[in-house]
């Protein structure tokens, strides 16, 4: 199981790589020697003093490292500021935090260039649990030190330990410390991340949904290796509650009981008609309702299945819906309308239940109580070509 989280700096909360090149090639243009982009590559990972010693070692040059770093700092902190955190770091951090992972910042930068970055992105050392530099060890990454070093400081063990790298250098390192690893595509390609070992490989951080717990994290990231536990509710990939304290019944009576009552809320001066409707997360088997407001424009009308859903993805965000509720004053009750038919294609699955009932029905006093797929009432929903999942 994972218990902590130790991430590296460049390329994983900062893409920094394009900033630490161009003030790497500065440095090397204001010393009088042209290198090229690609001349850095092997060194990626591996730290600030192969990274310029390597590539002048190349072209037959000897440089003073600690000199040639207080250049290559100065240019670096500008292209640093202006580049801020990269997608989804703030938002993964906090979730981590949420599941209760101890974090760490292990990375082969020194502690100047550390605190560079974190003012560039809006972050401090006290928001991990452990900080590693890489003037703390004497062997940088490739080799495990620096990973070891930053689970022993979290008592935990490298096996329980994910490592969020992006260098080949680092997945290698990581691997050899014998802890999982997730690699994000900012530096290197998917065959190349997957060559060196990486157990999961994604785009970003961003790439994750919400969590917050290991247990959810864990099947994210099983999703990301081609073990998706997801289930496809619309547009969506979502994860699927477990066995809820209440059985199925018990919850399909809360979504009635809701939709019945917020019902009684409804705003419709003109047409007098009211209608309530909840909506069941397929991810917390929550119930969200919603009822009909209308407008002086009839246009600007707000139907009380569309309420419910925005109730909903304004309390979770992305949201699955197991179950749809509608209660109006017709017998046979009235359906959603097509607007609304539309809107929840894009959160239903064909099979999710849309259950219409009368008032009578809804205070259980006999009355319509019809149960429909959503596939009856529309069978052949749009999903824009880019959100379909084969």
């Amino acid at each position: 199981m994972i218990r902590g989280i130790l991430f590296d700096m460049d390329g994983v909360l900062i893409d920094s790589e394009p900033i630490i090149l161009h003030a790497a090639m500065s440095y090397f243009k204001e010393i009088g020697v042209p290198v090229k982009a690609e001349d850095f590559e092997p060194f990626i990972g591996a730290g600030d003093r192969r990274y310029l010693c390597g590539v002048a070692e190349k072209y037959g040059v000897h440089i003073e490292f600690e000199e040639a770093r207080e250049s290559l700092f100065s240019y670096y902190a500008q292209g640093a500021k202006e580049r801020g955190a990269a997608l989804g770091v703030h938002r993964f951090i906090r979730n981590a935090k949420k599941a209760g992972l101890k974090l760490a910042l292990a990375t082969g930068g020194v502690a100047k260039k550390v605190q560079i970055n974190l003012e560039a992105i809006g972050l401090d050392a006290s928001d991990f649990d452990v900080v590693i530099t890489g003037d703390k060890v004497k062997r940088n990454k490739p080799n495990p030190d620096i990973y070891q070093l930053a689970a022993l400081s979290m008592g935990l063990p490298t096996q329980e330990c994910l490592v969020v790298e992006d260098a080949l250098n680092g997945v290698e390192a990581a691997k050899k410390a014998e802890c999982s690893v997730c690699a994000l595509t900012t530096s290197f390609s998917v065959s190349d991340l997957a060559a060196a070992g990486a157990d999961y490989i994604v785009s970003s951080l961003d790439a994750f949904e919400d969590f917050s717990s290991i247990d959810q994290l864990t099947k994210l990231l099983d999703a990301s290796s081609g073990l998706d536990e997801r289930i496809l509710y619309g547009a969506n990939m979502i994860l699927e509650a477990g066995k809820s304290v209440q059985t199925d019944q018990q919850l399909l009576d809360m979504a009635i009981n809701m939709a019945y009552k917020t019902r009684k809320r409804a705003y419709t001066p003109y047409s007098q008609y009211k209608v309530g409707a909840s909506v069941i997360s397929c991810a917390t088997n929550r119930v969200y309702s919603g009822c009909n407001v209308e407008n002086s424009s009839y246009g600007a009308t707000i139907c009380a299945e569309r309420n419910a859903v925005l109730n909903a993805i304004a309390s979770e965000g992305v949201i699955g819906i197991s179950k749809v509720v509608v209660v109006s004053e017709d017998n046979p009750p009235a359906p959603p309308c097509a607007m609304c038919l539309q809107v929840l294609a894009e959160f239903c699955r064909a099979e999710t239940e849309i259950h219409l009932l009368d008032i009578d029905a809804a205070e259980g006093k006999g009355g319509s109580h019809l149960v429909y797929k959503f596939s009856d009432l529309l069978p052949y929903p749009f999903i824009f070509p880019s959100m379909r999942h084969s």
